[in-house]
């Protein structure tokens, strides 16, 4: 671990300077060198950029596209804005949870699947949609969501 440190903290002062202004864009950084905010990590961003741990967390916690929780290997995520809500998107979510009994922003036992809900996916003319591996299928129903979940599962 301590060698991941020693290479963020470079990583951070060859990339980010020390500018309270660099938060996001450091948070974004580490989001994709990890698919996750690790919480070590989040404390070398807070000593690197001076900012105290509890404004880093603050902040990666209002961001939707930020997730502090290390996803399962499969990652679907429901839009529940307006649009795909009234076009049933609250029956594509209830099968979603039912099938792998969870709630929303978990993830299975086995670490195969992470179910989260997305405010808006700005995919309005294909509600509902649903975002599987960062690819959006839209006009889903409950079956086409479970066909999704299926052939992630052969692969």
């Amino acid at each position: 671990m301590t060698s991941e440190r020693n290479i963020l903290r470079r990583e951070l002062r060859e990339n980010f300077p020390r500018d309270h202004g660099q938060l996001l864009p450091a948070l974004h950084y580490l989001h994709h060198q990890f698919g996750h905010l690790p919480e070590w990590a989040m404390e070398v961003v807070s000593w690197h950029l001076g900012i105290a741990a509890s404004e880093v967390y603050g902040a990666a916690t209002s961001y939707t596209e930020l997730r502090i929780d290390k996803p399962g290997k499969h990652i679907v995520r429901v839009c529940t804005g307006l649009s795909c809500w009234a076009n049933g998107a609250s029956d594509v979510l209830a099968s979603l949870q039912s099938r792998f009994d969870m709630h929303s922003g978990s993830t299975t036992d086995d670490g195969q699947f992470t179910l989260e809900e997305i405010p808006c996916g700005f995919v309005c003319a294909l509600a509902p949609a649903i975002e599987m591996d960062g690819a959006w299928h839209g006009r889903v129903s409950s079956d086409d969501a479970s066909r999704l979940i299926k052939e992630a599962m052969s692969s």
